[in-house]
């Protein structure tokens, strides 16, 4: 008898790769397509590493606030926020990278303060000043509390 062929799994940062891949991509085409490749890799990846889900959910929260997707934002928002510890620990290197380019606060904050829900929107700076994330949500959170 033969022995079956191994499957090839790909590893977190293989699979992170692909999805920025795909998302660069799709953005050329303009926010609302790179919202569907992002919500087409849900649907079709049911079993995608937590760390890079935090990836896809950050992309998603910039797109869908982008495209005027409420509903959408403040779930990709929710969700990315749920998966950053995985990317902190599972992808640690890729995480670091990205750091500087984080939309998921961003965005947050921003629907916080559309809303008029300026505690959230302010403790949402200070945890993205707490991250390290840098001196522009030093600058919104003081904003923030001038608002105040």
């Amino acid at each position: 008898m033969s022995r079956r062929p191994e499957i090839a799994h790909k590893k977190p940062p293989e699979i992170l790769a692909d999805l920025l891949d795909g998302h660069r991509s799709a953005s050329l085409s303009g926010p609302l397509q790179a919202r569907k490749y992002l919500e087409r890799s849900i649907d079709k990846h049911h079993s995608m590493p937590n760390g890079v889900k935090f990836f896809l959910y950050d992309l998603l929260a910039e797109a869908a606030a982008q495209t005027d997707a409420p509903e959408v934002r403040d779930n990709a928002v929710q969700q990315a926020f749920t998966y950053l510890p995985f990317a902190q620990t599972d992808l640690p290197r890729q995480h670091k990278e990205w750091l500087p380019s984080i939309r998921c606060f961003l965005v947050a904050i921003d629907a916080a303060l559309d809303e008029g829900q300026f505690e959230d929107a302010l403790r949402l700076a200070e945890e993205a000043v707490a991250l390290g994330l840098g001196k522009v949500y030093e600058q919104k959170a003081e904003s923030i509390r001038w608002m105040m």
